[in-house]
């Protein structure tokens, strides 16, 4: 999924990359978000009635095109990517996608909220650029 950001590209980074700034933007299912002293982000994703303990580290960094964040808490697999293209001079277009290890049956029930999550982290994180926070 995409949004486009009223910032240009180096602006919008800084809300993804800088793990301070990023967990500003994170959806509601992620709570008591906090970032470690080595810069991963830890928190509780409470959805479907279901709490879960997650901490989350960049793995790859490409500024400002790319950044790759992948689940180290050992719960589960999941990696979730931000890809960042100019769109003119004065806008980003962001795109999401994330890829978490769900056995058949949760995935095919959590696939919507996941997808509404997701989307409202990419509202949050258009609407903070924009209040140029």
């Amino acid at each position: 999924m995409s949004t486009t950001c009223a910032a240009p590209p180096e602006v919008v980074w800084q809300w993804i990359a800088d793990p301070h700034q990023h967990i500003r933007m994170l959806p509601d299912e992620i709570r008591d978000r906090r970032v470690l002293e080595n810069g991963d982000i830890a928190c509780e994703l409470v959805a479907m009635g279901v709490r879960e303990q997650m901490a989350v580290r960049v793995v790859e960094s490409d500024p400002p095109r790319r950044l790759v964040e992948r689940r180290v808490d050992g719960n589960r697999e999941g990696t979730s990517v931000f890809e960042l293209e100019a769109e003119g001079d004065h806008a980003t277009r962001v795109t999401l996608t994330s890829d978490v290890e769900l056995p058949r049956l949760l995935g095919a029930m959590a696939a919507g909220p996941m997808r509404a999550a997701l989307e409202r982290q990419l509202v949050n994180l258009a609407a903070l650029v924009a209040a140029g926070e």
